[in-house]
């Protein structure tokens, strides 16, 4: 008799190891949840700056096919300011670097994006140069608001717009084009 109720004792799970299984299966699940949805915000980063990369290309064409009126890019439009992208606004009637620029403009806004998403994120856009450096060379720059803190970028393009700038959420892609300076000789 004594024999058999040792062996009953070997056969069976305690309660405490199966509440110790299941504390570290709910940790587990925790972290793979947590993994999820980190995975999930990068991805979204990831495709922000896609979109972001976009727009800079449209613009850097804009700007290399406009070069006798490339000094216009840098200046505000009738109606729209620096940084371009706040609103839509009709670009009837425009001509020139006002028209290339009223276009970027909705594209930022995402007048244009068939749904995707751009006019609820938010893309702000700049065009500056600095004409004491080299008249010749632009600096386009992109911002928008993203879903994860991060470091503050010094760009200063959007500032303040897309919330607390010590929070670190507005994330900026910029480039330069040199727009060359055609003469006949």
């Amino acid at each position: 008799m004594h024999r058999s109720t040792s062996l009953h004792r070997v056969a069976g799970f305690t309660m405490i190891e199966i509440l110790v299984t299941l504390v570290v299966t709910a940790v587990g699940l925790l972290g793979l949840a947590g993994f999820a949805v980190r995975a999930s915000a990068l991805s979204a980063d990831s495709i922000q700056r896609a979109r972001a990369a976009v727009l800079i290309n449209d613009m850097s064409g804009r700007l290399s096919s406009s070069k006798s009126i490339a000094p216009s890019f840098v200046a505000a439009i009738d109606g729209i300011a620096q940084p371009f992208g706040a609103g839509a606004v009709s670009c009837d009637g425009r001509v020139g670097a006002s028209r290339e620029l009223c276009e970027w403009n909705n594209l930022l806004a995402g007048a244009n994006d068939g749904g995707s998403g751009a006019r609820a994120l938010g893309y702000r856009g700049c065009v500056t140069r600095d004409a004491a450096l080299d008249a010749n060379l632009y600096t386009i720059t992109v911002a928008w608001g993203s879903l994860t803190s991060g470091a503050p970028p010094a760009d200063a393009c959007a500032s303040g717009v897309f919330g607390n700038e010590n929070l670190g959420l507005r994330r900026v892609l910029r480039t330069q084009v040199r727009v060359a300076t055609l003469a006949a000789t």
